[in-house]
């Protein structure tokens, strides 16, 4: 069904989109139990679960809510570049505030909108696995900063004095197993976390499949575990093929129906 008017509204508004609760209790405590091993003991887990996007955690790679939302973003050509995971325990943090202003212009990470249609870059989607409230220290973003035109001044880059923040600086409240999407464009920082309790995300990266920017780092025993219908977001980034006859178009079906592997030259 794609976004709705409200959601693309936001999105467009402010760089960043809440959808609250897109997974099951049991499918976060799952994906949750799968992260703490992968940090804390990944002999307990079988080779092709310690890394994401294998294991429980295959799940969100191609979720339907989370899809639908890229497709209206990015475009129907889609690629899962970077999957990640995070365990954060209280004091620890993510960076400073980065991105924002005239990387807009970028093609793979910029934004723009014409004809009624959101052209995004590279769009981040933390699945948040932990309750996130108002003043816990979840992503936080400067709202609209993923159209700015002039690099971000540093008055509005203070992330650990609140009294300085920035007024443009928001961040949201969600349940666990909730979707936060976000332009890469949109200046954004992980703060301080502030609870005893860790926190528990996974980080996807998707761009459009005519474009690459990380290298690719899900080990092979992980990547290969997956059916084909989930590996093939991990295809290489071409849109046709003319060489072939009739022209071959690097499709999810195409990718499913010959079951090819994805090519690999950082493992091999």
């Amino acid at each position: 069904m794609g976004m709705t008017e409200s959601e693309r509204f936001h999105f467009d508004l402010a760089g960043f989109l809440v959808r609250p609760a897109i997974l099951s209790a049991d499918e976060v405590a799952e994906i949750r139990d799968q992260i703490d091993r992968i940090k804390h003991n990944p002999e307990s887990l079988p080779p092709e679960h310690r890394s994401v996007p294998g294991g429980a955690s295959s799940l969100l790679i191609d979720h339907p809510k989370v899809v639908e939302v890229l497709h209206d973003l990015i475009g129907p050509n889609i690629r899962l570049e970077s999957p990640g995971c995070v365990w954060r325990k209280k004091g620890e943090r993510h960076g400073d505030l980065h991105g924002g202003g005239p990387k807009q212009i970028d093609p793979i990470f910029g934004y723009r909108v014409q004809n009624e249609r959101i052209h995004a870059g590279m769009v981040r989607v933390i699945f948040e696995l932990s309750d996130i409230g108002k003043g816990d220290a979840g992503t936080h973003f400067i709202a609209g900063s993923h159209k700015a035109n002039f690099p971000m001044h540093p008055d509005h880059l203070e992330l650990d004095d609140e009294s300085k923040r920035s007024p443009f600086l928001v961040n949201y409240e969600c349940p666990a197993g909730s979707a936060v999407f976000f332009s890469e464009n949109t200046c954004h920082a992980g703060p301080e976390w502030k609870r005893d309790d860790p926190r528990v995300t996974i980080l996807h990266a998707y761009s459009h499949l005519a474009t690459h920017w990380h290298r690719l780092h899900v080990p092979p025993v992980v990547l290969n575990s997956l059916p084909p219908e989930k590996r093939a977001y991990f295809r290489e980034p071409w849109i046709a093929d003319f060489r072939s006859k009739p022209t071959a178009h690097n499709t999810i079906e195409r990718f499913v129906e010959k079951d090819e592997p994805v090519i690999r030259t950082d493992h091999q």
